[in-house]
């Protein structure tokens, strides 16, 4: 292909050394894009900004795709908007009921800073007592005392789970007024595991991943997460199969810690363990600034939210569907992958053919050929970029053989 002007050879010359503009065309939770959203995504997400921001009952929401509509990338754009008060997270499903909390609260501390982890730890502490001042300057140190308080208070005595609850306390307040324990505390707070000497120290017997620690831990933090958290599950339907009641693997992770490793709590009838779906519920429940979202294939969407239990329906949104690309989106997504490339390799638009080095026409008939799947239209983008820089071929041989794509 030969090009008129100045730009446009340095651009062909450009992707004959380097990758094309739209060589990762796959958002994956760990993987996202740099572009930005088309239209009607736009339209989208202030859909969801709308919802996370403002609704307080309706807190599963349900995104609807078809396969290779982008509904990964499209919640990588919720992570990343500024417009959405809570921070959002990807959370992979967790594999058993043991972990299911520990799993959870270890992502979510992740995005906790230290200075706001402090914050917290000392608010809490001093609804228990500790803002009592010493001497009239300092906070109270005596650990005892302010736990004693805190096992007065309603959230103790309405705990189905007070001995893990009772750890949980004396960490927090550790943390919060016990600079000798403080640096320790905070380990145990973010998840690390304590040999038997630390765990001693602390004043506590079990690590965070013992069973009910981190689901009480989840339940203090998030009360105190000015504005909450939204955990988002990527292909639901795909994945929440891989949940199990118990855990009935050989994981690495546990061997990792050998005998360190907290021994988690088993429960001997299956039928008290909640399933996938309703640790969902119950998650909810009990962590009322936490909202989840959940993706899923829309052909999926009523054999999954069936699984919810009856009585929890009320929590779910109405699903929220995205659509192909209309052939505005489609021509807007060509501008922006190519604008990116330009401005990533130092180079300046092609003047007076902003197509280049495609035409109009063509990505029309790649919009009809893909019926505006925006992952089949950025497959064939790569596929005639291949052939123009490569094979040489011609746009008007380009052109015909996508007509007789469309006649077949």
């Amino acid at each position: 292909m030969k090009a008129q002007t100045i730009e446009g050879r340095k651009f062909l010359e450009c992707l004959e050394n380097s990758l094309s503009p739209f060589e990762k065309f796959v958002a994956k939770p760990d993987i996202e894009e740099n572009l930005t959203l088309v239209g009607n995504r736009r339209y989208l997400l202030k859909e969801f900004m709308k919802i996370l921001n403002e609704n307080k009952t309706k807190r599963i929401i349900p995104l609807l795709a078809d396969t290779g509509t982008g509904k990964t990338f499209f919640l990588h754009q919720i992570k990343q908007s500024l417009e959405i008060n809570a921070p959002s997270i990807f959370i992979d499903v967790p594999p058993n009921s043991d972990i299911f909390y520990y799993d959870i609260y270890t992502k979510v501390i992740e995005m906790v800073e230290s200075s706001v982890l402090q914050k917290i730890t000392r608010s809490l502490a001093d609804l228990w007592g500790a803002h009592e001042m010493k001497y009239g300057i300092f906070r109270t140190g005596n650990t005892l005392k302010v736990l004693d308080q805190a096992k007065k208070t309603s959230t103790f005595k309405n705990c189905e789970h007070q001995p893990q609850l009772e750890e949980v306390m004396i960490v927090i307040i550790s943390h919060a007024i016990d600079p000798e324990r403080s640096p320790i505390a905070e380990r145990w707070l973010l998840g690390d595991i304590m040999d038997i000497d630390e765990l001693f120290f602390l004043g506590v017997e079990n690590n965070l991943s013992a069973k009910f620690m981190a689901e009480e831990l989840l339940h203090l933090l998030s009360d105190h997460l000015e504005d909450g958290i939204n955990i988002m599950f990527d292909d639901i339907d795909k994945n929440w199969q891989r949940y199990s009641k118990f855990d009935n693997s050989d994981d690495d992770f546990y061997d990792e810690f050998d005998d360190t490793y907290q021994t988690l709590t088993v429960v001997d009838e299956e039928e008290n363990v909640p399933n996938f779906f309703e640790q969902i519920v119950k998650l909810l429940e009990r962590n009322k600034k936490i909202k989840i979202i959940i993706s899923m294939q829309t052909e999926n969407k009523d054999e999954l939210l069936s699984n919810f239990p009856e009585e929890s329906q009320y929590l779910i949104n109405e699903p929220i569907k995205i659509a192909n690309y209309s052939t505005k989106d489609a021509k807007e997504y060509y501008f922006e992958a190519l604008n990116l490339y330009r401005k990533s390799h130092g180079l300046s638009p092609i003047p007076n053919d902003e197509f280049f080095p495609l035409t109009e026409k063509l990505i029309l008939l790649v919009y009809e050929y893909t019926l505006g799947n925006p992952r089949e239209i950025i497959r064939n983008f790569q596929q005639i970029f291949d052939e123009i820089i490569f094979d040489d071929t011609p746009i008007e041989q380009l052109e015909k053989k996508y007509e007789e794509k469309l006649r077949k």
